[in-house]
């Protein structure tokens, strides 16, 4: 799909004057400006991101609360249940609180719902389970702060709980929970509202005085699988996390990383999160159990953790395999069902998708279509009750717009950017229509056209390794703090493009003077380069690529312009 680029205007006084207080380049200096680091002092702290910087936990309205009741939990020999989610945040939030609370003397046990048989969150069967084996306190983790009716269920049977959760309230309808940790609360009181669960558990074991920096490995894992946002608290934990990462003595951890072929990496990126261990980690939730993830977790056993890690890797290819083709049957559906004139927001359903994986191709499906877009996975039972996935685009918060047609729905739940839904086969057409209407009225024609943010205009001399040095001051990078995106005008083809694996497209640029080797990964389709007299604009992000023990300079290619 053809993109806009969007160049922003830069301030060259004030980056000059912020060049001059750091002692960086003005490039570096306005890259900052444009990431809202706007004096000396703010990009001395955003450069430096030290653990200092972190806010008190005691900001949070009710961590005293929490606080004192896992203290008395313990000291009471009280049976407590730490209740998690199947995706990496709430699996990393779980092994980090359960594994702190066993190392202080709690009386701890674990649980994660099946995503097919149980879906997201509390459910009442699980609990009743959990009160029958005397449990006295349960911890919600990375869910719970919708869970009206199950936080009920827990008070009515005289069982306290504790929500630690990073997903929004429905509005005026607060579980009766002993303690909330989520700053999406009216009246949490933390400043930050953008920690992912794992984070927030972080904060409680700061409260009781019992975190370590080695845990971060834990914060980064699930900060960045969850794609939380790279900015305040976030970047500063993500940041120092990936270096215990890449050290990490965890057992299973470690197993993963060598099934993965990444156990001999020294440096740790967002990227090696992303692509290589969340997907793994997250994979045996979406095609069988994500209790093989928690398991790897918290072991300490070398033989089990690499059969488990075997089992994680086995069901990540199985996943990538189902993934693709639902893909591209959700394609198909979509050219065959969808009016782009009436539908702003896309929404598909089939009886045999499966729910685990259906997440993940919605985000490709708003990819390809650049619409928000809901996947339904109706099960085969004949109760025509189905589970949903959604992801959005920029200027569309979905589980706002969610709550708007909740008439239409069983449940829901998410965020800004994604969200789940359960949802009965007779509604959704009804459904459809609704979040379409209320689509109309938020997202205008050019809210519909992808947008690819530009940082400057620059030439091929300026990319040495000197600039990319200093552009590696800005990692960690994530939402909130994407890769700098550079644009290079009038540059044609130095020799035949190829084409790579996995739909890779590799060229070779030139201005006549200086040549580099740009890389577009999934891209070999999406232009038509039969030409050396092509000429061209580029945008791309400089990175370095090693290959057989040498470094050479390599363009990311995002998009190309034709003159």
């Amino acid at each position: 799909m053809q993109k806009a680029w969007e160049i922003g205007a830069s301030d060259g006084d004030a980056s000059a004057g912020l060049a001059e207080a750091l002692d960086i380049s003005p490039v570096l200096a306005s890259l900052l400006i444009k990431r809202g680091v706007k004096n000396p002092q703010e990009a001395r702290d955003f450069l430096s991101c030290e653990l200092s910087s972190l806010h008190d936990p005691f900001l949070f309205r009710d961590m005293e609360k929490a606080s004192a009741r896992i203290r008395s939990a313990i000291e009471n020999k009280e049976r407590v249940l730490v209740y998690g989610d199947y995706d990496v945040d709430g699996l990393t939030a779980t092994a980090l609180l359960y594994t702190t609370l066993k190392k202080y003397g709690a009386h701890v046990h674990n649980y994660i719902p099946d995503r097919v048989k149980e879906g997201y969150g509390l459910n009442v069967g699980a609990l009743e389970n959990a009160r029958k084996d005397g449990a006295k306190l349960v911890i919600a983790v990375d869910c719970g702060i919708t869970a009206v009716e199950e936080i009920g269920f827990l008070k009515k049977h005289g069982i306290d709980s504790i929500i630690i959760d990073h997903h929004q309230p429905i509005k005026d309808s607060l579980p009766e929970a002993s303690a909330i940790l989520d700053p999406f609360v009216p009246g949490s009181g933390y400043p930050y509202k953008h920690l992912a669960s794992v984070g927030l558990v972080y904060k409680l074991t700061q409260a009781l005085g019992w975190s370590t920096e080695e845990d971060l490995d834990l914060v980064a894992l699930g900060t960045i699988s969850d794609v939380a946002p790279l900015t305040g608290e976030n970047r500063i934990l993500v940041k120092h996390g990936l270096k215990y990462l890449a050290k990490t003595q965890r057992t299973g951890l470690r197993a993963l990383m060598e099934v993965a072929g990444i156990e001999k990496k020294k440096v740790f990126y967002t990227e090696t999160v992303g692509f290589i261990l969340g997907p793994r980690l997250n994979a045996s939730g979406r095609m069988n159990s994500s209790m093989h993830s928690l398991k790897l977790l918290l072991t300490d056993d070398k033989e089990e953790a690499k059969k488990l890690a075997e089992e994680l890797d086995k069901s990540n290819r199985e996943r990538q395999a189902m993934e693709a083709a639902i893909l591209k049957e959700a394609v198909s559906k979509v050219e065959r069902e969808v009016n782009f004139k009436d539908h702003r927001v896309i929404v598909l359903h089939a009886d045999k998708w499966h729910p685990g994986v259906i997440g993940i191709v919605a985000s490709r499906i708003v990819e390809k279509f650049y619409r928000p877009t809901i996947l339904v996975a109706f099960d085969e039972n004949g109760l025509g009750r189905g589970k949903g996935s959604g992801r959005s685009i920029k200027n569309f918060h979905l589980f706002d717009a969610l709550s708007k047609c909740k008439e239409h729905l069983i449940g829901f739940g998410g965020h800004e950017h994604a969200a789940g839904i359960t949802i009965l086969k007779e509604n959704i057409d009804a459904f459809r229509d609704s979040l379409n209407a209320v689509a109309h009225e938020i997202l205008q024609p050019l809210d519909l056209i992808p947008r690819l943010e530009i940082d400057a205009w620059i030439s091929l001399k300026d990319i040495t390794r000197r600039f990319l040095k200093e552009l590696e001051m800005l990692e960690p990078f994530g939402v909130g703090n994407r890769k700098p995106v550079f644009a290079v005008k009038g540059l044609s083809l130095k020799a035949k493009p190829k084409i790579l694996n996995y739909n890779t497209l590799k060229i070779w640029v030139t201005d006549g003077e200086l040549t580099y080797e740009a890389v577009g990964f999934k891209k070999a389709l999406d232009y038509k380069l039969d030409s050396a007299s092509l000429v061209f604009d580029l945008a791309f992000t400089p990175s370095i690529n090693v290959w057989q023990g040498q470094e050479t300079i390599q363009l990311q290619l995002k998009d190309l312009k034709f003159n």
